[in-house]
């Protein structure tokens, strides 16, 4: 929270590296070329007629990001809400936070987890973590995790078809107009 913290001023030595930096210069570079590519030919996914869904037969498997077990005060940490709140209080417009729709699997162990991404203990904990600190600080929020039915997602659990985007911003849309009233 504080710009001026030791740890970001002085970073260490082996901070300092080229070999330290090397994921952040590859995904800069990376992000550049993909740049030049979508500014040159418009499109940013190409998804032929044919391509392969969305998982939907699930692994048996609750963790998440190495956490076997959710504990609530971990759990909290993990998700670093100082972090949004810091960011939230240093801009001084309103702003609506967002919880984007998802795949919500009906395959097999489609009742341990949601999707590829997100086992549902986990994700039912952040979402109501996240109602939880929305309230508390009077945060516009617009939860639309559900949203999007199964079969309007692409190759992924996060990632919709053009009739989902629409949905999706149909839905922003309404709210934006309703926050500018």
């Amino acid at each position: 929270m504080d710009p001026n913290d030791p740890a970001l001023v002085n970073p260490s030595k082996w901070d300092q590296t080229f070999v330290s930096q090397r994921r952040a210069l590859a995904d800069l570079l990376r992000l550049q070329i993909y740049g030049a590519l979508w500014a040159s030919t418009g499109i940013d996914q190409f998804y032929p007629d044919d391509y392969e869904h969305a998982q939907i037969d699930l692994e048996p498997d609750e963790e998440f990001h190495g956490l076997k077990s959710l504990q609530a005060a971990s759990f909290q940490d993990v998700l670093a809400f100082d972090v949004l709140e810091a960011g939230m209080t240093a801009i001084s417009v309103p702003i609506i936070l967002i919880n984007e729709p998802m795949l919500i699997s009906n395959g097999l162990n489609s009742d341990i987890r949601y999707n590829f991404f997100y086992p549902r203990r986990a994700y039912d904990e952040y979402r109501q973590l996240l109602k939880e600190q929305t309230a508390a600080h009077n945060w516009h929020h617009l939860d639309l995790w559900d949203l999007v039915p199964m079969q309007e997602f692409t190759n992924s659990a996060i990632h919709l078809t053009p009739k989902g985007e629409a949905m999706l911003a149909d839905e922003i849309t309404e709210a934006i107009q309703g926050l500018c009233q």
